[in-house]
């Protein structure tokens, strides 16, 4: 019989004990692989909103965490809205209706309003115009041009991250005059069952707040695996135009659903609308990146008393370097620890049946086999259980992330399925617990290897 089977057939007259050993081992490597892989998209889901073609958002003075969380992340709630006359300082002449261009103007690429506070059926509503599709990105955006070191921080490559344009899986991107036109991230699709041309109606404030007039689907996203398939995007026209969502202005006339006269509804005056934040491109002076111009943008927003702007890599970073991996290795810490622990157990499992296995032993020794080879059972022995309970606890991992995929993806944005994996280090996991099992197994093969033959067969 080979060493192999010799240490199958040992195994098996112990099939209680070596059964519950594997069994600790595979809860052990489940746990570690569901922390990795939980870690790792929740990491991703946090990466993946760096990249969405802008590198600045301006907002009311506040926390810039929370201005990122809810502007970039659809989570938590808004700090305050911000003037129109404000967000048209920049924009271009050409966009101004007084021709005169705003005060940040020369600094700014792009500058795509927002406003918040409508929800769909769990998920944020978010009213903004077409140039958010048309002129943004995601993918690399405004990641492309920062610092390797951040880079690193984040655990991505700038280099290897291009930006891509918005795709439509379904229909088009909503025109500025389509009031009550809307796009809907492929989650948010996906979930809730719309296609395009069907209505929906947010409601204001929350799920059970007033229910708002009917938008129609004008076009669905191809996903993008970024906190934008979560969101609801309307036409801000429309948005402006929904019971309370309008500054109360002295002497504005109280109906604010005014309409031409061929019965087409007319836009908010100016001074009655307020904008939750603005996504802010800036331009590249020559030879230089965008970020330099975003540091001086910065400086002169924050100086002054209209509102602040933040950078979402830098603040993003932070939440990383503060919360997320510190929360990461504390729960990969607990979980080895745990798989130690398993590990140990086969070590108490071998030396608890070291007088059976000496019998076994003095036998295989008389039928002549070699001290190496009863030495290479045993460590083969450890080694099956070590590998048994690893690749069964690797997938029970991968099924525990998988039984909480959906709520991962609600949350955070980020797909996780049975087939998501870790970096690197779930791969190293199963080798590593054959190793510390061959450790664990040295002295009782070491005790096997001096068994005293005569002693047992006298």
């Amino acid at each position: 019989m080979s060493l192999f089977g010799i240490a199958w057939r040992t195994i098996r007259q112990r099939l209680l004990t070596s059964g519950l050993t594997a069994l600790s081992l595979a809860l052990g490597v489940a746990l570690v692989v569901a922390t990795l892989v939980i870690g790792h998209v929740v990491t991703q889901a946090f990466n993946s909103g760096s990249g969405l073609g802008y590198n600045m958002i301006v907002g009311a003075k506040g926390s810039p965490l929370q201005l990122v969380l809810n502007s970039v992340y659809l989570v938590s709630k808004p700090i305050e809205n911000i003037p129109w006359a404000f967000y048209e300082e920049f924009l271009p002449a050409g966009s101004r209706a007084d021709a005169v261009a705003g005060t940040f103007a020369g600094s700014v690429q792009t500058a795509v309003p927002i406003c918040m506070g409508d929800y769909f059926r769990g998920f944020r509503v978010v009213g903004t115009n077409a140039a958010y599709f048309d002129r943004l990105t995601y993918g690399g955006g405004a990641a492309a041009g920062m610092p390797r070191w951040l880079a690193r921080l984040l655990g991505r490559a700038a280099a290897t991250t291009p930006s891509k344009p918005f795709a439509f899986a379904g229909g088009r991107n909503f025109r500025d005059d389509e009031f009550f036109g809307g796009v809907l991230g492929s989650e948010v699709a996906a979930r809730l069952g719309l296609k395009v041309g069907d209505p929906f109606s947010p409601t204001h404030g929350a799920d059970d707040g007033l229910v708002h007039d009917p938008f129609t689907v004008i076009g669905i996203l191809a996903r993008t695996d970024t906190p934008v398939d979560r969101g609801v995007y309307v036409n801000m026209e429309g948005f402006y135009l929904q019971e309370g969502h309008a500054k109360p202005v002295e002497g504005a006339p109280a109906d604010k659903r005014s309409t031409s006269a061929e019965g087409i509804p007319t836009a908010l005056p100016r001074e009655q609308r307020e904008v939750t934040a603005i996504l802010v491109e800036t331009v590249s002076l020559p030879g230089l990146p965008a970020e330099l111009t975003a540091m001086a943008l910065k400086t002169q927003i924050n100086e002054g008393r209209d509102g602040q702007a933040a950078e979402p890599i830098r603040e993003i970073s932070v939440l990383l370097g503060l919360f997320v991996r510190p929360l990461e290795l504390l729960l990969l810490l607990v979980t080895t620890l745990v798989v130690i622990v398993s590990a140990i157990g086969i070590l108490v499992s071998m030396v608890g049946s070291s007088l059976e296995r000496s019998r076994d032993v003095a036998v295989m020794r008389a039928l002549g086999a070699r001290r190496s080879q009863v030495l290479a059972t045993v460590l083969i022995e450890a080694v099956i259980l070590a590998l048994g309970g690893g690749l069964v606890g690797w997938a029970l991992g991968h099924a525990i992330v998988a039984a909480i995929g959906p709520m991962i993806t609600t949350n955070a944005g980020v797909s996780a399925t049975l087939l998501t994996a870790a970096p690197a280090a779930e791969f190293l996991l199963v080798p590593f617990l054959i190793a510390l099992a061959i450790l664990a197994a040295i002295l009782p093969a070491l005790a096997a290897y001096r068994t005293d033959v005569a002693k047992w067969l006298g």
